[in-house]
């Protein structure tokens, strides 16, 4: 994987304001939590329940692409150093990131970071599915 500049900077930012020893990065996509999740978890209903409303809205919301930082242990010593970032090994991210990781782009995005795959093509994050 190739990392831009302005995405090496942006991870090199955030790996400074966390301070977590011999840190590891991971590449997740995440999402803002919508409203009606936030209400049903303080009515403390069954996790089942909340469980299947965030799968819901994280079909369809707008995802974002984020470094999740995690101590080195977590990983052993299987982990690849980029631009003097250690990322963990492919294994550990999402199939869809996987290949892209190999031979794409990872770039900063308005709002996160942004992975391409050697054609160009945005693999992370994707696209909502559909509608609520």
């Amino acid at each position: 994987m190739t990392i831009t500049t302005s995405a090496a900077d942006f991870i090199r930012d955030i790996l400074r304001r966390l301070k977590v020893p011999h840190s590891v990065v991971c590449l997740g996509e995440c999402m803002d939590t919508p409203r009606d999740i936030g209400e049903a978890v303080r009515r403390e209903p069954h996790n089942k329940e909340v469980l299947a409303m965030a799968t819901k809205a994280f079909e369809v919301g707008p995802r974002y692409l984020y470094p999740l930082i995690y101590p080195r242990a977590h990983f052993l010593w299987l982990f690849t150093t980029i631009q003097g970032i250690r990322f963990a090994p492919t294994f550990f991210h999402p199939p869809h990131i996987r290949h892209a990781m190999k031979h794409g782009v990872l770039d900063v995005a308005t709002r996160g970071l942004v992975l391409k795959d050697a054609n160009g093509t945005v693999v992370a994050p994707r696209p909502p599915r559909g509608a609520l």
